[in-house]
C-alpha cells in the first residue's frame, strides 16, 4: 500500500501568513521582515508560546468519501468507522499523481519560544527572540524509485529493476537566539521608509543527509535486492535531542550544552516602504498607509557540525546483495542515527567506502520574501506574499518550499480574520487557509483544504499561539 511508503504526505510548508500580515503581530513581524517592528502598534510586546506543524508533497492527495464538515461535527457515516467508532482510514483514499516528474516531501515543526519587543521612542524598536525549528525533507525523488519501493514493500512483482533512482534527503533540527533592530529612516510628506535587521546565534541540534546520484538496483525474489552500481554520499551527526526529534518526540525546553552539537550565525534584513497620503485619514482604520511594499532576505547563514559528525561516500561497480533480514529496517525503526550507522557499517564491509572528515556544514532555509498590501477601505486589506527559496533542493540544507499567497483580511485591534489563497509547495499546489485573532490568542492555517465542503485534501497544516502587549497611545502615528 502507498501508506507504507509515504506515511505523512499532505500539506503546505506554511509560514503563518495570516499572523505575519497582521498590523498587530508585534514581535512576530521580525520573522517576515525585521523592519516591521520600527513603528509597531505596541510599546512592548511578548510572545508567550507559538507552535506550527507543516507538511508538503507533490506526489499524492487524500480523497475522502466524506467532507471536512462531517469530520468536525462527528457525522461521518458508520460505514467508514471501525468497531471503536473511529474513522477507519484506508489506503485506497490516497490518490497518486504519477506525472513523470521528480517528487518532493517536506515535514516541518517550528516553535517560537519567549520573545520580547520594545519600542525606542517613535522611530525605532528592538527585539529579542528564540525559536526552534526542525524538518525532514525528501527532494527530487525519481518517480520510478517510488514505484519500485512500493513494489518491494507490498511484495509485488510488477517492478523488478530500477535505474533512475536519484534523490536528496535532509534532516535538520536547530535552535536560534536572535537580536533585532529597526528604525524609520525616511518620513517626508507621503513617503515613509523603515529598515531592520536581525542577527542570530544558531545552535545545531543535529542533521543528516543522503545525496544519491543514482544507483542501479533490482529485486531477486523474496525479500532480497541487488545493487548493481551506486554513488551515494551520506553524512549525519549524533545528538540526544536530534535522535528524540527524529523519532517524533519534541522538547520545548532549551537544549543543554551536551545536546548542542553544532553552531553558526545567521541574519535577516529588510526594508518597508509605505505610501501615506493625507486621504488615508478618511479611508483607513487607524493604520496610516494606503499601500505598502516590503522586501527581506531571511535565514541567511549556516550551521557547522565539527563534533559527533560522520561523513562517507558509497560506490560500487560490482553487484552487492541486501537481504531484508540483514537488520536494515530494524535499524531505521530505532531512529535515523541508528539507521545511518547501519548503512555505514554495511557499506564499509560490502562496498567501496570512502570515509570523510566528519565536518558538516548545512545551510538554514534562506528565503527571499516580498510583500505588497493595500488598505482597500477601513478594516479591509488585501495583500500578496511571494516567498522564494534561495537554497537548491540538492544542497545540504534546511529548505523551505516556495509559495505565492494572496490574503484578503478584515482587521481591528481586538478581532482579525483572513483567508489566505495559496499557490504553495514550489508553486505546484493550490489551497485555501484561514487565520483568526481574538485579542492575544490566534490560530490558523495557510492551507486547510480547497473548500470547507470538499473531500479532496491537497494540504493541511496549522499554527496557534498567544502573545500579549501594551499598545501605543494611538494606533496611528504621524510625524
Amino acid at each position: 500500500m502507498l501508506t507504507s511508503c509515504f506515511p505523512v504526505i499532505f500539506g503546505n510548508a506554511q509560514q503563518m501568513t495570516g499572523l505575519q500580515f497582521s498590523n498587530f503581530n508585534g514581535v512576530h513581524a521580525i520573522y517576515t521582515n525585521p523592519a516591521g517592528i520600527a513603528d509597531a502598534r505596541f510599546k512592548k510586546h511578548n510572545n508567550i508560546l507559538t507552535t506550527s506543524v507543516m507538511f508538503a508533497n507533490d506526489y499524492a492527495r487524500l480523497e475522502l468519501p466524506f467532507s471536512f464538515k462531517q469530520m468536525v461535527f462527528g457525522t461521518v457515516p458508520d460505514v467508514y468507522k471501525n468497531n471503536k467508532g473511529n474513522i477507519d482510514w484506508r489506503g485506497s483514499w490516497i490518490k497518486e499523481n504519477p506525472d513523470g516528474t521528480p517528487k518532493n516531501l517536506y515535514i516541518g515543526v517550528e516553535n517560537r519560544g519567549p520573545a520580547y519587543m520594545n519600542r525606542l521612542g517613535k522611530n525605532g524598536a528592538f527585539a529579542l527572540a528564540s525559536r526552534t525549528r526542525g524538518a525532514f525533507q525528501l527532494n527530487n525523488v525519481a518517480e520510478p524509485l517510488i514505484q519500485f519501493g512500493k513494489s518491494v514493500i507490498d511484495n509485488q512483482t510488477n517492478i523488478t529493476r530500477i535505474t533512475d533512482s536519484r534523490f536528496t534527503l535532509n534532516v535538520n533540527a536547530y535552535q536560534e537566539l536572535g537580536f533585532s533592530l529597526a528604525h524609520i529612516v525616511f518620513n517626508r510628506k507621503s513617503h515613509y521608509v523603515k529598515v531592520g535587521a536581525t542577527s542570530k546565534y544558531l545552535m545545531g541540534l543535529g542533521c543528516g543527509y543522503i545525496i544519491n546520484n543514482g544507483f542501479d538496483i533490482n529485486t531477486l525474489g523474496g525479500d532480497s535486492v541487488r545493487i548493481n552500481k551506486s554513488d551515494v554520499s551520506v553524512g549525519f551527526t549524533h545528538g540526544a535531542l536530534f535522535n528524540r526529534f527524529s523519532q517524533g518526540v519534541y522538547q520545548w525546553a532549551m537544549p543543554t550544552m551536551s545536546e548542542i552539537v553544532g553552531g553558526g550565525f545567521g541574519w535577516d534584513a529588510g526594508f518597508i516602504y509605505e505610501y501615506r497620503p493625507d486621504k488615508t485619514d478618511l479611508l483607513t482604520s487607524g493604520n496610516p498607509y494606503l499601500w505598502k511594499l516590503s522586501m527581506s532576505l531571511l535565514d541567511m547563514g549556516s550551521i557547522t557540525y565539527g563534533k559527533n559528525g560522520k561523513t562517507f561516500r558509497i560506490m560500487n561497480q560490482t553487484p552487492v546483495k541486501i537481504h531484508a533480514d540483514s537488520g536494515f529496517g530494524a535499524a531505521f525503526n530505532q531512529g535515523i542515527d541508528s539507521g545511518l550507522s547501519f548503512v555505514s557499517a554495511f557499506a564499509r564491509n560490502n562496498m567501496n567506502y570512502e570515509e570523510g572528515s566528519g565536518k558538516i556544514t548545512t545551510a538554514i532555509p534562506s528565503t527571499l520574501n516580498i510583500q505588497f498590501e493595500c488598505n482597500v477601505v477601513k478594516w479591509l486589506y488585501v495583500g500578496v506574499n511571494w516567498s522564494q527559496a534561495v537554497v537548491s533542493r540538492r544542497d545540504i540544507a534546511f529548505r523551505r518550499p516556495s509559495s505565492l499567497i494572496v490574503i484578503p483580511r478584515i482587521e481591528s485591534k481586538l478581532i482579525e480574520c483572513s483567508i489566505p489563497l495559496c499557490l504553495y509547495n514550489d508553486y505546484k499546489n493550490v489551497g485555501m487557509g484561514w487565520f483568526t485573532r481574538i485579542g492575544p490568542v490566534f490560530f490558523g492555517t495557510d492551507n486547510l483544504l480547497k473548500s470547507i465542503q470538499s473531500n479532496s485534501y491537497s494540504g493541511l497544516d496549522f499554527y496557534l499561539g498567544i502573545s500579549t502587549g501594551i499598545s501605543t497611545k494611538k494606533a496611528k502615528e504621524k510625524s
